[in-house]
């Protein structure tokens, strides 16, 4: 039998055994990288499953919270007081401090109270209001209603009254008649001149058109706010005086 012997040179083995390191390094590395791709998927899994949860717990409560759109549908004048009006809250806020038609007489109801302030509404609404005899000056800040003085100065040079007569009767039929003939646009109200409250009876000039009497008047459009704060004020500054007392706008 003969015997065979493997003679194999040291270069060679060295060569060898640098090329089997070789091959465990990148097995090595090759498990490390999978590893490291498994690990990182699955963080940007959990972030994008934590983010989504947000978002979602996000929108639950925006949507929980967001006012009522829409809800604006009522008007002052079906309310007998402004605690009516207060706890409906469906019609404009006009200054947006969350009280609603404060030109209405009491019992009141603030925004967040429970209970009402002031006695209950008279059979006459107007009951303890006063009439002066003297034309009354309702002023108005220059500044902050550009638009209202502008379209009040327009009117008057027009040949409406700059002296108006209160008369709260028959408002809104006055305001519907009107307001359908001219456009809208987004972002702005028609503003009336002489207001609707401040026309119907008095001089001629406050008692143009018929069914009902009064219902013409000037109307320009104004941004919404301006109009809607220019009206608050106005039924503000007006409740204590009774139908029939003359007014007029100043600006200041």
């Amino acid at each position: 039998m003969k015997r065979f012997s493997l003679n194999i040179s040291a270069p060679s083995l060295a060569a060898l055994a640098a090329a089997s390191a070789l091959l465990l390094a990148a097995c090595a590395g090759a498990e490390s990288t999978t590893s490291n791709a498994s690990e990182s998927a699955d963080t940007s899994t959990t972030t994008a499953t934590t983010a989504a949860t947000t978002a979602a717990k996000r929108s639950t409560t925006e949507a929980e919270t967001a006012p009522a759109r829409g809800a604006s549908s009522g008007r002052c004048s079906d309310f007998s007081n402004q605690a009516d009006a207060q706890r409906a809250a469906n019609t404009r806020d006009a200054d947006g401090d969350g009280v609603y038609c404060e030109s209405l007489p009491c019992p009141c109801l603030k925004k967040g109270a429970s209970k009402p302030t002031g006695t209950a509404a008279p059979s006459n609404p107007e009951a303890g209001c006063v009439k002066p005899s003297g034309v009354q000056q309702v002023g108005f800040s220059a500044t902050k209603y550009p638009n209202i003085r502008r379209h009040f100065l327009d009117a008057v040079s027009e040949g409406w009254p700059a002296t108006l007569v209160i008369d709260r009767r028959g408002t809104d039929a006055r305001r519907d008649r009107l307001l359908p003939n001219f456009a809208t646009r987004a972002g702005y109200d028609r503003d009336e001149y002489p207001p609707a409250m401040g026309r119907g009876r008095g001089s001629e000039g406050l008692t143009r058109g018929a069914n009902p009497v009064g219902w013409k008047a000037s109307v320009m459009l104004v941004p919404s706010s301006e109009n809607r704060s220019h009206g608050s004020v106005m039924g503000i500054k007006l409740r204590r005086f009774c139908s029939g007392t003359r007014f007029s706008y100043r600006f200041y």
